[in-house]
């Protein structure tokens, strides 16, 4: 399995695969703004997406957002193949980022909170009506 920034001829099949395994209804996002292909293929121009390849096909995806001001690194959204799911896939993903600790938004009533406490995240804060949730790799 490859793990690397999306290249730039990746953008549409970047955009199909988080329209075919993120659910728009899904309780975790935060911001439906997220769910908008232009805004993952245009990630992708900006090298702000993260790619887990296996035989040639996307299995995983995230796209981020670094925060210079304060040397983190905001996860905007992420998708799993299901059939990849369980395997700690998110956390190889993560480790590309080095010692920058990466925070995700979810709402607090969402049941994503669950993954990210049984996934290894830490709860950083409370922040209008969302938890947000800290990865740092040790």
């Amino acid at each position: 399995m490859k793990i690397t920034i999306a290249e730039s001829w990746l953008g549409y099949d970047v955009t199909y695969f988080f329209q075919d395994n993120i659910q728009e209804n899904n309780d975790g996002v935060s911001n439906k703004e997220f769910l908008c292909s232009d805004g993952a293929f245009a990630a992708v121009r900006r090298r702000q997406i993260v790619v887990a390849i296996e035989n040639d096909q996307i299995v995983g995806a995230l796209r981020f957002y670094p925060k210079r001001s304060t040397q983190t690194i905001s996860l905007y959204q992420f998708a799993i193949r299901s059939s990849h799911r369980g395997q700690n896939l998110m956390g190889k993903m993560l480790q590309i980022f080095g010692d920058n600790p990466v925070e995700v938004s979810c709402p607090i009533s969402s049941t994503m909170n669950g993954y990210y406490e049984s996934s290894g995240w830490r709860l950083k804060e409370n922040k209008r009506g969302n938890n947000i949730w800290e990865w740092m790799n040790c």
